[in-house]
Formats: structure tokens, C-alpha cells, sequence
């Protein structure tokens, strides 16, 4: 963040001329030379930044007096320039410009913000530091790593960018959010990172990533202590674009249209390869002979082939009145288009005069979906205005409005259960991706618009019906076209077209007041006041609509989408927010340099849920409550919650060597009860500039600079999982689903209070961190490196187990504890030749793991009740159980030689599992405890470990490109379900991935046997750990800058044209069917983009 400074005047600004410029900014390690021919010793010019013209900036003749001071067109002119002279160009917080005079009668000059130059102006709770002047671990991101790309959120811009930044997508649905994580695993209950707009607390996915000007992530706890309750596991701060003072009027546009297309495509089996399976699977279960019958295999063979047209036929060896389907339907390419088009497009103008700046922007966005037969699409709107103005010296008022409006559709799923949560269907886009979808039935009836006639002979005889026979049977064509349906097999092409959609509308309005009082010099008041409304609500209609089967006659509602029904919901949130802190600065004897400041929070939620259904729409195309014939259900939750606190920060440097920073906030949370409710969070942090020594005068010529750092504090988490905004009462429950009617309604009963348990407080997080950060070779290369541990003390659980003739669940205690340890390292280059050619190059790499240190499991208990895996003392988060195996048995007697009963009961044979006996007790047993692992280990772990980035790029003569490789050097995964093995019963339909399985032809296969039968070849098995780790092309861009020279005459400042893609490559060794981001191939995919754009300043 550039520092901020104000143009006084021309006059005195041509004053400071006479200032050595290095007081102004650094001198770049590079020079810019330019080449044109004129040596008349006058130069004329102009002075830009990203922005447009720089006012203010100082253009010198190095070495001498002669200079000028650009006017407010970032114009100047020079005379009696010699030829060969260095000519410097200057301005606060910009990389100084060096340009060798040759004789040119006019040059350009390009000033790029500057990091370096002012140590760069980082980002800190409720204020700024120099990067210097750091102690605690910040990292800091520009927001033009954000600008220019197809992204809906922040998220999808930040992933690889910050290390232990941990960004998480979890589907590619239109809209889906991303998910944040600061240095790994948080506690058992959950925790994320804080994240604060303009020091304000709001959902990042609704912010307009153009609207961002930087983002600041604070990961230990000597920089987020000052956030207290909510920051025990990291901060984020994103501040937004403000105006400029002493600048006309800028507007600037940015327009991209881009397509994308699912990054990977995963196909099922075809007919052939189903038919086949199934049989297997069905003989390998006990049954002889074919699944279906002989029709079936023949028919679907000839339509493969294409030696017969249609995808049904009629079955008269079976049954007079019998049709099947004999299709060769590739589902996922039905499912999906090959490609949407999406258009996202930002305008703003910002400006200021000498006493006030503004900034005002909106933004829109519109994600196509992939969904061929749906309305699937998201669209966003963003309006950001800002203005601040300096009403006197020493008083400044400012003023924000942000609003964010956005309108969702996507399928219903086809699911008509309604529950305390509203709707279960309501992440609506597993209905669509199902493995049951049998590759022999077709999306249509091949027979287009042909009935079977019921109506009689008078009306078969009519030719002008359009009579055909098939199959001995006379058939009439009505001229419409129909799904096929299977039953219990699922048609989604049908379900997108007919099962409803959900409908949401979100707003989201944020209002801010400030003032900024300055009565002396080095004291600075705040004081801000934020008020937000938001509100979503929901239309979630489920249409019944009529299933066309194979059988003629057969027809009926879709069982999935019966009754047809239809929900409302509406969830509003009240939110305010009050801060009021002062800082004061002061400088003794040039050396020693403190800063302190002190302040208060206060924060207040409340919450309104309301949602009610009804099931039996008379008429689905206007699927109104008032409309329906079933028992209503209605929903209303109503909460809130409240923080309050007491924050200050203390900071000191000598000579900025010797650094130390005191944070502390004294914190109350409404989630806790009264005599808990208040606690103290302390921190320090260190640092040393050991480069700003003496003794490091020889290393100077090559190691510009070195920082030491070190810190250590404690945070309090007030997030309580499930438990809701109360969790310290008891509070008792209503239930009307009893299966009894009394007086003809179910009558309501009242559940008894749980137990709470008496000791019920804060889980506390404490944190250290060691680091240092370096400069080397003229400040062009770059290094950071941090270790840290984190331990969460005292985290939310069941307690030590109660008698059981309690007839009470166990409480929720502060019973179990959690560490997390590990490392991130950073390292940049960033140059430019004396030719212009400037290129750069920054790789990030971190890693962590965690343990938990305390749990109330003595015993050891590997799984709970429902097979998940449970906690105890030295337990590795993401610890994966299960088997050796020996390969696949190839005889039916090697098979049978171990008992492998309590894996499966009935007879295991050639191409069955082997598992290994490890302690040879002449059977396989699962894991109980740890004293009792049977013949289970640790096999794995599904921590993503080694995180990195790599973003390398170059600018030369206009143009410039820029790559972004993102991903994960380790990762242990272990899949299941049938979209992993391919048949695990009756229903499935594999993928192509699950055909490499054991036969007595492919004894090397993959797969064991297919079977529905046999669930022990599923069991965990090193055999099948799949590795997730990939490297995956995020982003690749190219762009042109055209010469000003050819824009001036139009009055454009800047034009920018480009061409980006998303997601163009992955590597992976991971199983092919599946995404290694998403760890899922039933879920909505992660999309390559193609994108064509521009940015334009007036």
C-alpha cells in the first residue's frame, strides 16, 4: 500500500527539488534506457502510474539543479539537457526511473509502485507498519494478482499466492464460495481465519475482487491478538481502492468474456462394458448366466454397433407387452456442455482534490453454467462508493456504502424431504451426478413421439394419425418427444428439465461512517460505525413430472420428484459494529521510536430464520403455497450474539534494528456464561535487523538486508461447532414426529434438557513463531522463512464417560487439546535489464501437521459407533487405518486359506483381496484399539502437505506474460463408493476407470472381482491409497499495452488487451476420474476458462 501524500502546490514542490531525491525513494537496481535519434537538448514528457498521470513527481537531470515538476497531466518539459545525461524521475512510493539522454525529444515514463522504496506500508490490525518495522509473520498481496482474471471470489485468486494461505474449492458450482484456512488444522470444532473489509467483518466471496487494492494475512498470534476472540487461527484484511487526492477525474473499465469447460471429463462404461460387468458381478454373487435377458445383450450389441437404430426394442421372447432399452449412453456427456460463456465487467472513476478523495465503482458478473438442460447460472452485482474529506487540519470524515446483490438457479435435485433445516435437498447438484445411471437407457425414447395405442382400432386405422408398426404393434405419432426413464435407475437429463429448480436472491448492504482526528502532531483518533443488513431468501420447488419407461403403458409420476412440492425461506441478519482506537507516535534523539495505540470494539448480530413447505402443487407451473393440498410446515430460529473489548498496541524500535511489539485484548463473548465470559489475550514479538549492524558492512554488497523475528501469544477461540450461540444453557426441544395421531394431529412432545457441564469457557490457542525475511543482490532477490507451533488448549468434547442409569448424554467439556506444527518459505526475484526486458519469478512452499495432545479416550478406541475414526493422545489429524495387501489371490484355495469372516462371511475366491496377517493369528481382524489394531495400521494421512506456488512472468515493449502453477507435493486419499470401484450393488454403473479388474484373462488387473457381494475387497488397503498430490497450471496470461501515443488523440490514458487461461494443465497420479482439488467426481467439476479482456482508463 503506497503511502499516502498530499500535493500542496507546484511551487513547493518544485522547491523540494533541491532535496537529494534518494530522500524521496530508493534508486532501482536497474536502469531504463531509451534510443531515439533527436539531440536538440530539450525533452518534453509525461509521468504515469497504473492509474494514469502522475501529478507531482519530481524529474531531475541527476547530478545537477535542472529539474522540473510534472503538472497535473503528469507533464514536464526539460532544457539544455546534455546528451549522454542520466535524467530521474521520482515520486514518494514509486520505483525511481533512470533514463539515459540520447537526443530524444520526448519520453514516457511508467512508475510502478514501489515496495521496497518505503519498505512497503503493510496492512496491520486497525493501522499500518512498515514491512520493516515488522515483527510478527504478515504477508501482504497486491491486488492486481486478483485483476483482470474470470473469478467470482477471492478465494479462486489467493490459492498458491500466500503460504499457509490454505484456499479450498470445494465444487465449481456457479457461485460456490471458497474456503479459507490460516496454517492448518484449527480445532476439533472448527475455526477459520477472520476475515475483516476495511476493518470490518464480511463474507470475502461478496466483495468485488476489483475493488481490492491489497490483502493482508496476519497468521501468528502476536499480530491477530488485537482481533481477540474471533482471530485465534489467523486475520485477513482486504482494504479497498480509494480515490487519490490532487487527481482529476480517472475512469476506468474492465470487460472479460470468457468460456469454460469441465477440466476434467469423466465418462461411465459403455453398454457392452456394463452388460459384462454386471454379469460378473451377478455370477460372483451366486447367480448363473446373464443379469438380463438374452435380448437385452443382443440388441444392445447391434445398436453399439450401429446395426440397429434405436435404443429400445421390443421384446417378444420375454413378454407380448414388454420393452427394453438397449442404448449406449455416455451420461457425462449428456450431462454437460461443452462449454458456457461467462462475462464479468467492473466500472469505476476515482479522483480527489486537495482536500477530498472518492471512489465509486460497480461491478458485474455473469457465470453460465455447464448444465445442458438447466437453469444453472449465478449472477453478481457490486456497488462500492467511498469519500473522505478533510474538513478542517485536523478533522477528516469519511463515508462507505458497499451492496452486493446476486440471483441464483440451479436444479432441484429432485428430492421432496422437508425437515428442520427446510429442505435436505438444498446442495441440490448431487441429484444430478449419480452412479445409477445405466448406460442402456437413453436420454429420449429413440422413437420419437410414438406412443403405443390404446384408443382402439378406429383410431389405428386412421392414416392420417401417422400410423407404425413395430414389434407386431401399431403405434401412433403425437408429435412430442419424451424422456426415457428406467425407474430406479436415474434419467438426470429429464430431472434438469422437469424436477424444478431453486431459486435464491441474496442482498447484502453495508454502511460506514468515519471520522479522523489529528489535534496534535503524532496523535491520530478514529472512530467508525458500520451498519449491515442482509438478507437471502429461497424459492425451492420440486416439479413431479411423468416418467416414460420402455414399457408401453407404464407410465408414471418420477418417484423422486413425488409429491411435487415447494419451500420458502428467508434469512435476515442485523449487524453493527463500533470501533473507536488512538495512536500516538513519537520520535526521542532521532533513535528511539515508540507508537502506541489503545482502543475498543464492540460488535452485535441477530439473526432471522424463517421457512415454511407444502407438498402437493395443483398446478407445478406456478408452484405457490396457496397452491397445494398438504400439511404445511413451517420453521422459525431466531439468534444473536455479541462481542465487546478492550485492545492496544505498544511498539518500540531503536534505530529500526532492535524492534518489540506488546499486543493485548481483553475480550467478552456472549457465547460463554457470565463468570466466563471475559478474558485476557496477550502477545509479544521480537525482531533484530541484524543487516543494520556494523559488522554487516562487508555482506552489504550482496546481502542488503536481514531480519530475525520472533514471537509468542495467546487468543481465545469462541467458536462452538454445533453447539449453537448458547451453548453454556440447557435447553429443551419439540418433536411432532412421533408415529401417533391424537384428536387427528401428531401431537407435540417436549424433549428434556442435556447436561451442561459447569466448567464451560474459552478454548485458548497459544502460539509461537520464528522467522526471519532477507534482501539480497539489490534488493532483487527476496526470502521469508517462518516455523511455528500452535497449541488449542482446552477445545470443546464429550467429557469423561456417566453411568448410564443417568439416562443423560455425556456433557460438552473443555477436555481435549491439539497441536499443530510447521514451516512456510518464500522466495522472489524481480529484475529489470537495461534493455526494459523485466522479468520476475516467486515461489512459495509451506507444510504442516497436527496431533492431538489430550483426549478423553483412555482405552484407545480407534472408530466410534458410526465407523468414524475417534481421537486419543497422539492421534495424527488425517490418519488414515487399514490394510497390507498381498495383491489379488489368483486360486480360489489361496483365498480360502484365512479365516477373513468378520471382512465377509461367505466364500472368498481367485481374484478376492489378499490382506496380510500381521500378526499371524491365521485370520484378518479390524482394529479395536491401540493395543488391539488387529491386522490394521496407519497407512496414510489426508493432510495436504508441501503447499506450494510459482508465479513467474515478464513486461517488455508493451507486452507481458505471466504463469501461475499452484499445488500439493503429498497427499494420502483412499476412495470408495461405486464411483471408485465401479459396481458395489445392483444399481451402479462404473466408470471407465473400474474395467481394469480381475479376470482369469487379466490376472495383473487393478481391481479385484467384481461383486456386489463381497464388501471385504473394500476395505482401506495400501493397495488402493491413492496419491492426490498435483501440480496444476492455474493461470496463464497475455497481454499488450498499446503505446500512449496512439491513445492520446482519442483521450484514452491506457489500453490494455489480453488473454488468460484457467486450469490448463493438471499432472497427477491420482486415479483419473477424479479432480485432486475437489477429491470428487460426482460433484459439480472445476472448470477450464479461456478468457479475452481489456482494461481502459480515461
Amino acid at each position: 500500500m503506497l503511502k499516502k501524500t498530499k500535493f500542496i502546490s507546484l511551487i513547493l514542490l518544485s522547491g523540494a527539488l533541491a532535496v537529494p531525491v534518494g530522500a524521496f525513494a530508493e534508486t532501482a537496481p536497474f536502469k531504463q534506457e531509451t534510443n531515439i535519434s533527436q539531440q536538440n537538448g530539450k525533452v518534453s514528457g509525461i509521468v504515469e502510474d497504473a492509474l494514469g498521470p502522475v501529478a507531482g513527481a519530481s524529474v531531475v537531470v541527476k547530478g545537477t539543479t535542472n529539474g522540473s515538476v510534472t503538472d497535473m497531466n503528469g507533464n514536464f518539459t526539460l532544457e539544455g539537457v546534455n546528451k549522454g545525461a542520466i535524467i530521474q524521475i521520482s515520486f514518494i512510493g514509486y520505483v525511481t526511473q533512470e533514463i539515459k539522454y540520447t537526443g530524444q525529444s520526448s519520453l514516457k515514463v511508467n512508475l510502478k509502485e514501489d515496495s521496497q522504496a518505503l519498505e512497503e506500508v503493510v496492512v496491520v490490525g486497525y493501522g499500518t507498519q512498515k514491512k520493516a518495522n515488522l515483527t510478527g509473520a504478515v504477508a501482504q498481496v497486491a491486488g492486481d494478482v486478483l485483476e483482470n482474471r474470470p473469478i467470482a471470489n477471492i478465494g479462486q485468486g489467493l490459492q498458491g499466492v500466500v503460504p499457509n494461505l490454505n484456499v479450498t474449492i470445494q465444487s465449481g458450482a456457479p457461485g460456490k464460495g471458497s474456503d479459507f484456512n490460516v496454517r492448518g488444522t484449527t480445532s476439533i470444532n472448527g475455526g477459520s481465519p477472520l476475515v475483516l473489509v476495511d476493518n470490518v467483518q464480511m463474507d470475502a466471496n461478496l466483495v468485488n475482487p476489483d475493488d481490492i487494492a491489497s490483502i493482508s494475512v496476519l497468521k501468528d498470534a502476536a499480530s491477530a491478538a488485537i482481533y481477540g476472540a474471533r482471530a485465534a487461527y489467523g486475520v485477513i484484511l482486504i482494504t479497498t481502492k480509494q480515490g487519490k487526492k490532487e487527481r482529476k477525474p480517472q475512469v476506468s473499465l474492465t470487460a472479460n468474456g470468457y468460456w469454460q469447460s469441465p477440466s476434467k471429463r469423466i465418462r461411465n462404461a459403455n453398454s457392452m462394458e456394463f452388460l459384462t460387468m454386471k454379469d460378473l458381478a451377478y455370477q460372483n454373487g451366486g447367480g448363473n448366466g446373464h443379469y438380463y435377458n438374452e435380448d437385452v445383450y443382443k440388441y444392445a450389441e447391434a445398436y453399439a454397433n450401429g446395426e440397429y437404430a434405436y435404443p429400445e426394442f421390443y421384446n417378444e421372447s420375454s413378454d407380448p407387452n414388454k420393452w427394453q432399452y438397449c442404448g449406449n449412453t455416455d451420461w457425462f456427456r449428456e450431462l454437460y456442455k461443452k462449454a458456457s460463456f461467462s462475462q464479468m465487467y467492473n466500472i469505476n472513476v476515482n479522483g480527489g482534490s486537495e482536500k477530498t478523495t472518492y471512489y465509486a465503482s460497480v461491478g458485474y458478473n455473469d457465470v453460465g453454467g455447464l448444465l445442458k438442460e438447466a437453469d444453472d447460472s449465478y449472477h453478481k452485482f457490486n456497488v462500492n462508493m467511498n469519500i473522505s474529506t478533510d474538513v478542517t487540519k485536523w478533522l477528516n470524515v469519511s463515508a462507505k456504502v458497499m451492496h452486493t446483490y446476486t440471483k441464483e438457479s440451479h436444479p432441484s435435485g429432485g428430492t421432496t424431504a422437508m425437515n428442520s433445516t427446510a429442505w435436505s435437498g438444498i446442495e441440490a447438484y448431487s441429484g444430478m451426478m449419480k452412479n445409477d445411471l445405466s448406460p442402456l437407457m437413453p436420454v429420449y425414447h429413440g422413437h420419437t413421439g410414438l406412443l403405443y395405442n390404446t384408443a382402439g382400432a378406429a383410431a389405428i386405422n386412421d392414416p392420417s394419425l401417422g400410423i407404425t408398426t413395430l414389434g407386431g404393434k401399431q403405434y401412433v405419432d403425437n408429435g412430442q418427444r419424451y424422456y426415457a426413464g428406467m425407474g430406479s435407475y436415474t434419467n438426470p437429463i429429464a430431472l434438469q428439465a422437469q424436477g424444478g429448480n431453486n431459486d435464491y436472491k441474496q442482498n447484502d448492504l453495508w454502511m460506514t461512517g468515519a471520522i479522523r482526528i489529528t489535534p496534535l502532531e503524532g496523535l491520530i483518533i478514529n472512530a467508525d460505525y458500520t451498519f449491515n443488513m442482509y438478507n437471502k431468501g429461497s424459492k425451492q420447488h420440486v416439479q413431479s413430472f411423468t416418467e416414460y419407461k420402455a414399457v408401453a403403458g407404464t407410465e408414471g409420476v418420477y418417484p423422486w420428484t413425488n409429491p411435487s412440492s415447494v419451500v420458502m425461506t428467508n434469512n435476515e441478519d442485523y449487524y453493527t459494529a463500533f470501533n473507536a482506537f488512538a495512536e500516538y507516535t513519537k520520535t526521542f534523539n532521532s533513535s528511539h521510536n515508540f507508537k502506541v495505540m489503545a482502543g475498543y470494539n464492540q460488535e452485535y448480530k441477530h439473526n432471522k430464520y424463517f421457512w415454511a413447505g407444502r407438498k402437493g402443487l395443483i398446478d407445478d407451473s406456478n408452484p405457490a403455497m396457496n397452491l397445494a393440498t398438504g400439511e404445511k410446515n413451517v420453521g422459525y430460529e431466531e439468534t444473536h450474539w455479541s462481542i465487546n473489548g478492550f485492545f492496544f498496541r505498544l511498539n518500540y524500535n531503536y534505530e529500526q534494528r532492535y524492534l518489540i511489539e506488546f499486543n493485548g485484548r481483553y475480550d467478552g463473548s456472549s457465547k460463554f456464561p457470565k463468570d466466563d465470559r471475559y478474558a485476557f489475550f496477550p502477545s509479544v514479538s521480537a525482531a533484530w535487523r541484524i543487516s543494520g549492524e556494523s559488522f554487516w558492512e562487508p555482506l552489504r554488497t550482496w546481502w542488503d538486508d536481514m531480519k530475525i523475528r520472533a514471537s509468542y501469544g495467546s487468543l481465545g477461540n469462541q467458536v462452538t461447532g454445533d453447539l449453537g450461540n448458547f451453548p453454556y444453557l440447557a435447553s429443551y426441544g419439540t418433536n411432532t414426529s412421533y408415529g401417533m395421531i391424537l384428536g387427528g394431529a401428531r401431537p407435540v412432545a417436549v424433549t428434556p434438557a442435556g447436561l451442561v457441564s459447569a466448567a464451560f469457557t474459552w478454548e485458548t490457542v497459544n502460539q509461537m513463531d520464528f522467522g526471519f525475511d532477507a534482501l539480497f543482490l539489490n534488493q532483487r532477490l527476496s526470502a521469508g522463512f517462518d516455523w511455528y507451533r500452535r497449541d488449542t488448549k482446552d477445545m470443546l468434547t464429550a467429557g469423561q464417560a456417566l453411568p448410564a442409569v443417568l439416562g443423560a448424554s455425556v456433557p460438552v467439556e473443555n477436555a481435549a487439546d491439539l497441536k499443530t506444527t510447521g514451516w512456510e518459505l518464500s522466495l522472489g526475484w524481480n529484475d529489470r535489464l537495461e534493455s526494459g526486458f523485466a522479468y520476475w519469478v516467486k515461489g512459495v512452499l509451506s507444510d504442516y501437521q497436527s496431533e492431538i495432545t489430550r483426549f478423553a479416550n483412555p482405552t484407545g478406541t480407534l472408530r466410534d459407533k458410526d465407523n468414524k475414526n475417534m481421537y486419543y493422545e497422539g492421534y495424527k489429524i488425517g490418519t488414515i487405518y487399514g490394510y497390507e495387501s498381498n495383491g489379488l489371490y489368483q486360486t480360489d484355495a489361496d483365498a480360502q486359506k484365512l479365516d477373513k469372516s468378520e471382512l465377509y462371511g461367505g466364500t472368498w475366491a481367485a481374484g478376492d483381496v489378499s490382506y496380510v496377517d500381521r500378526n499371524n493369528d491365521g485370520k484378518i481382524t479390524k482394529g479395536k484399539t491401540l493395543s488391539n489394531m488387529g491386522d490394521e495400521k496407519i497407512i496414510g494421512n489426508d493432510t495436504p502437505r508441501y503447499s506450494y506456488g510459482l508465479t513467474a512472468g515478464f513486461e517488455y515493449k508493451g507486452f507481458d506474460f505471466e504463469m501461475f502453477w499452484q499445488g500439493i507435493g503429498k497427499r494420502d486419499y483412499m476412495c470408495g463408493g461405486n464411483a471408485f470401484w465401479g459396481i458395489t450393488s445392483e444399481w451402479d454403473t462404473p466408470l471407465k476407470e473400474a474395467l481394469d479388474y480381475w479376470t482369469p484373462e487379466n490376472t495383473g488387473a487393478y481391481f479385484p472381482r467384481p461383486t456386489w457381494v463381497n464388501g471385504g475387497n473394500r476395505q482401506n488397503t495400501d493397495r488402493y491409497l491413492q496419491n492426490a498430490a498435483y501440480l496444476r497450471l492455474k493461470n496463464l496470461t497475455i497481454g499488450y499495452t498499446i503505446p500512449q501515443k496512439h491513445l492520446s488523440k482519442v483521450g484514452i490514458s491506457r489500453l490494455r488487451v489480453y488473454v488468460l487461461g484457467e486450469n490448463l494443465l493438471t499432472f497427477t497420479p491420482l486415479i483419473d476420474s477424479f479432480d485432486p482439488e475437489t477429491l470428487n467426481n460426482m460433484s459439480y467439476p472445476i472448470q477450464k476458462k479461456y478468457s479475452i479482456g481489456l482494461n481502459l482508463t480515461f
